[in-house]
């Protein structure tokens, strides 16, 4: 961890707000969003394609410091951290250091326990205010939406529900990203039902529930410490090693049945060369191969909403329809 003393304001920013962790928030967002622009026929107000992503944004904020918090106050952070900044050299790579993690902010001391609660306040209260409009423009849909990934996500590690210790971390995570990618387009179209954006909203989840499935085994003796139920706590890590498979098979099932839709979704197999490495680096089990896990299912599934919006916009020029 970097000196507090000798770090600019902006760093010391992103260490506490973990801004480059909400990336794949924010662009599951805009992935119902862009999509809503280039299939919904009515006009879509700039406002809310504005407040829908901002919205998302902020609750991302909210959720991950609020994470930080829990995860400071019950312990599990202190091993969990010094084990993966072992794995992976993050003092070596800022890289890293960016995407990945580098250490609690409450931990470090960046921020009392008593400024965290503060801030909590402060970002749950922002959320409320950039959702009004929204609500405003979506009826009870949008509020019952917006609310629902909020709590799910929150409770990951909040008692005195904790899914995370309970082995429903992962679910709870690719819930709130379905609904992050799916609810924009709803309520941005005010309720028109569409598969193909709910197809993609399903791969998302399971995407980024398989994130948080490895990124969770950097953390192994710590949640057996804490006396935490994890999926890799049960499975023990060995036993994860098919069922990531597995979730990456299956990911890649749903990104072909995107091609029934229309063939420009082959481009979201530019992730494979990502997925073959993750493969490889399960197959060979070398030492940290868990933490070494992380990144790459972070880049896969941000990657792939990239991806996705692009298809968006060649989809204004192209269409390629199996059917």
């Amino acid at each position: 961890m970097e000196s507090t003393e000798r770090i600019s304001i902006l760093r010391r920013l992103n260490l506490i707000f973990r801004f480059s962790y909400t990336l794949a928030f924010l662009f599951a967002s805009l992935c119902g969003i862009a999509f809503a622009y280039v299939h919904y026929t009515d006009i879509i107000p700039l406002y809310i394609a504005i407040l829908v992503p901002a919205t998302v944004l902020f609750m991302a904020i909210f959720v991950n410091f609020s994470n930080d918090y829990y995860d400071s106050v019950s312990g599990v952070d202190d091993l969990r951290f010094n084990r993966a900044a072992e794995g992976m050299n993050l003092n070596d790579s800022p890289l890293l250091k960016k995407i990945y993690w580098d250490g609690n902010p409450v931990n470090n001391g960046m921020v009392t326990r008593k400024q965290a609660r503060a801030i909590m306040i402060v970002l749950a209260a922002i959320c409320i205010i950039l959702g009004i409009p929204t609500v405003l423009y979506g009826g009870w849909i949008a509020a019952a939406l917006g609310i629902s990934g909020l709590l799910i996500a929150f409770f990951y590690t909040a008692p005195p529900v904790n899914l995370g210790a309970r082995g429903l971390g992962e679910v709870a995570v690719g819930i709130s990203f379905f609904l992050m990618v799916f609810a924009s387009y709803f309520i941005a179209t005010k309720g028109v039902w569409n598969t193909e954006i709910l197809v993609f909203a399903v791969l998302i989840a399971i995407l980024v529930g398989s994130m948080r499935l490895v990124d969770s085994m950097s953390g192994q003796d710590a949640h057996i410490a804490a006396g935490e139920r994890s999926i890799s706590v049960i499975m023990g890590l060995d036993g994860m090693i098919p069922l990531i498979k597995a979730v990456i098979v299956a990911g890649y099932v749903v990104a072909g049945a995107m091609l029934y839709f229309d063939l420009t979704y082959l481009l979201l197999f530019l992730t494979l060369p990502l997925a073959a490495a993750g493969w490889k680096n399960l197959n060979r089990k070398e030492q940290y191969w868990e933490i070494r896990m992380a990144p790459v299912m972070f880049l896969t599934a941000f990657l792939t909403e990239i991806l996705f919006i692009i298809i968006q916009v060649l989809q204004i020029f192209f269409e390629y329809s199996l059917f």
